[in-house]
């Protein structure tokens, strides 16, 4: 596990499932792999095995992270995070590979384009989850994400004013 000293290089993190927030420091170019690791590692250190009816997997490649589909208005949903390696074709009719779990794009937050404070959704692939070649998880609209709104935090201290 990474040191924890917060710095210049330290991001918080935001991770939601359900009504949960997790929040973990963690280095820009630190690996998906690893901060998948600290957050089951967050979450086992409390005790619990599951989390909103959810079995922790043992292994950190069953846990799925997702981002807004668009940061100002959450109601859009999530989308996955993983981006699936593709083939494209240069100017100069040459063919290269982007994404795919070894691309720059999937490494680490830096290179995802995350910023410090940025919300990740996150899920726990079920034992019989539909997976494609790229072993990306094809039920990436299942999203259990509940995000607080204005009504929700102020509804109930107007009645009772």
């Amino acid at each position: 596990m990474p040191s924890k000293d917060s710095n210049s290089q330290t991001w918080t993190l935001r991770f939601k499932q359900h009504k949960t927030t997790i929040l973990l420091f963690v280095e820009q170019e630190q690996s998906f792999t690893s901060i998948k690791q600290d957050l089951l590692d967050a979450i086992s250190k409390t005790g619990r095995t599951s989390l909103n009816d959810h079995a922790l997997p043992s292994n950190p490649d069953d846990v799925i992270f997702g981002l807004l589909v668009d940061k100002n208005d959450p109601s859009k949903g999530w989308v996955g995070l993983e981006i699936p390696e593709v083939e494209l074709e240069d100017a100069a009719g040459g063919k290269r590979k982007i994404g795919g779990r070894k691309g720059v794009l999937n490494a680490s937050p830096l290179g995802a384009g995350l910023k410090d404070g940025a919300i990740l959704a996150f899920k726990f692939r079920d034992e019989g989850a539909k997976i494609d070649k790229d072993d990306l998880d094809m039920d990436d609209e299942n999203w259990d994400v509940i995000m607080p709104s204005y009504e929700d935090e102020y509804a109930s201290q107007e009645k009772t004013s």
